[in-house]
This record gives structure tokens, sequence and C-alpha cells, in this order.
């Protein structure tokens, strides 16, 4: 996304992960001094085909994993309702397949990967310039971290390092401060 994108609708928004590579770190030279290089890895077809089309499909599987991931996702929703921004049943699905691949890879802890599932899936949603707003990201910071949100920053990181989901809450630090400064917030203005 940048000034020359049309903003995407929620629509598309619920089909896709959303991945930001906007953080730059020219300084960082250490891949310069690695001698080994990158192999390729020949994987199947079967490597990239979906194990579940349906959430009945992984509930049959894994009730407790789909339980789990709904119940922080119906947490969430309640402070999303606030700005009409809540999530419908295909980002419920679609978090619950994240979460079930995650699993099987065993690659990130619980609390990690649904970090993950926020950012991609569920911060890109909200926008606004509005009161709303302002208590939605109050609500969320809250929900990831356990605290209530304060002004002050060094209780902002004691608090984002401390964090349930810290990436998640980082992004809601940023976008408050943006509607703070600009009036307007996004999770696309950087």
């Amino acid at each position: 996304m940048d000034e020359t994108t049309h903003p995407f609708s929620k629509k598309v928004l619920d089909r896709a992960n959303t991945i930001e590579f906007n953080r730059v770190d020219l300084s960082n030279l250490a891949f310069l001094n690695e001698q080994d290089g990158v192999h390729p890895v020949s994987v199947g077809h079967n490597t990239f085909a979906s194990t579940y089309l349906h959430l009945k499909d992984l509930y049959q599987e894994n009730s407790e994993l789909v339980e789990r991931v709904t119940n922080e996702l119906v947490k969430i929703n309640g402070a999303l309702q606030l700005a009409n921004a809540h999530v419908g049943y295909r980002v419920r699905d679609e978090i619950c397949f994240y979460m079930a691949y995650n699993n099987e890879q065993d690659l990130f802890r619980f609390e990690e990967a649904m970090d993950h599932c926020i950012l991609q899936k569920i911060l890109p949603r909200i926008s606004g310039s509005d009161v709303r707003v302002d208590q939605l990201l109050r609500n969320l910071y809250q929900l990831f971290t356990n605290k209530q949100f304060e002004e002050d920053l060094d209780m902002l990181e004691l608090d984002l390092n401390s964090a349930i989901y810290p990436r998640s809450a980082e992004k809601v630090v940023e976008m408050h401060r943006r509607l703070r400064e600009d009036g307007f917030t996004s999770f696309w203005i950087s």
C-alpha cells in the first residue's frame, strides 16, 4: 500500500493475509558475511494443497483448537464491534486453518501464531478518525497487554515487553499515535 493504491476492501482483506514490508534497516549487513549460499528446496505439489476446506473438517480433528481460537476472536470482536470492524466467519475459519497448520508444523507457540493472525487478518480492517476508533484501539491494547492504555511511552514499552500479543499491541500503539497526531488512522499509514 502506498499513495498510489486504493484501500483494499474488507472483502479482499478477508481472503488474504497482510504482511508489512515497510521496516527498513540499512545498517544490517550481517547477511554479507554468510558464506553458505541458499540452495533451492524441492517440494511436491502436495506441500501447497489445503488439508482443510471447511471448518467442520478441522473441528472433527481438533475441536479444542477451533474453540480456543474462536474464544480469542469473540473477545477481539467485542472491541471491534465498536467501529463495526468485527470479523466474520470467513476470517474465523482462515485463522483456525492458519493455527492448525502452525500446530502441525510446530512453528510458533499459540500466542505467537495468533499474534501474526491478528496483524495479518484483523488490524488491517481498522481505519477512521472518530472517538469510536480511539476507544476500539484502547480496548484492543488492553486485550493484547492486559493493561490499560496510557500515553506514557515508558509504560507502553514495559507493557509491550509483557504483552500476550506484542506485535499487535505495538501496531495498535502506532495506529493510536497517528490518530492522536493526524486525526486519522489506518493500518497502512506509517
